[in-house]
C-alpha cells in the first residue's frame, strides 16, 4: 500500500509513462472495436457485381473509343486480374450515347474466384467508368 508521502516521490516522467500507456490502450481498443463493427456489417452487404457490368458513355463521332480496363483488384483476396482478360464490347449503340458491356474471359487462365473492382479508361487514359466484375466463381 502506498502512503501519502509516496505520491509526492513520483516523478513526472513516471506519470507521463503511465498516462501514455493508458492512452495507447484506449486507442487500440477503439481501433479493434471499429474493425469488428466493419467486419460485422460486411457480411450483410448486397453484392452489386455480376458476371458483366454495363455503363453508358458519349460516343466520339458515332464511334466507340478504344477502351481498356486497368487496376482490377479482388475485394476479398487482393489479387490483381490481368486487364487483358476483361472483354469490352459495344452492346447497344445510339447516335450520341453508347452502352458498353464488360465481362471477364475466364477461359484463358485460372482465375481465383472474387469480385474484381477496377477502372475503364479511354485511349488517352481518362477515366470512363469504375466497374466491378464477379469472376472465377
Amino acid at each position: 500500500m502506498m502512503a501519502e508521502n509516496d505520491l509526492v516521490r513520483l516523478r513526472p516522467r513516471d506519470l507521463a509513462k503511465v498516462w501514455g500507456t493508458a492512452f495507447g490502450q484506449i486507442v487500440d481498443l477503439w481501433r479493434t472495436s471499429m474493425m469488428a463493427l466493419m467486419e460485422l456489417g460486411s457480411g450483410e452487404q448486397a453484392i452489386s457485381a455480376g458476371q458483366s457490368a454495363q455503363f453508358r458513355m458519349r460516343s466520339a463521332g458515332g464511334q466507340l473509343p478504344r477502351l481498356t480496363a486497368r487496376n482490377m483488384v479482388g475485394i476479398t483476396y487482393g489479387d490483381h486480374l490481368d486487364s487483358q482478360l476483361v472483354i469490352i464490347t459495344e452492346n447497344i449503340s445510339g447516335p450520341v450515347l453508347v452502352t458498353v458491356q464488360c465481362s471477364v474471359n475466364e477461359m484463358q487462365q485460372h482465375i481465383k474466384g472474387d469480385i474484381y473492382v477496377g477502372e475503364v479508361v479511354d485511349e488517352t487514359g481518362n477515366l470512363v467508368a469504375t466497374i466491378s466484375l464477379d469472376a472465377g466463381s
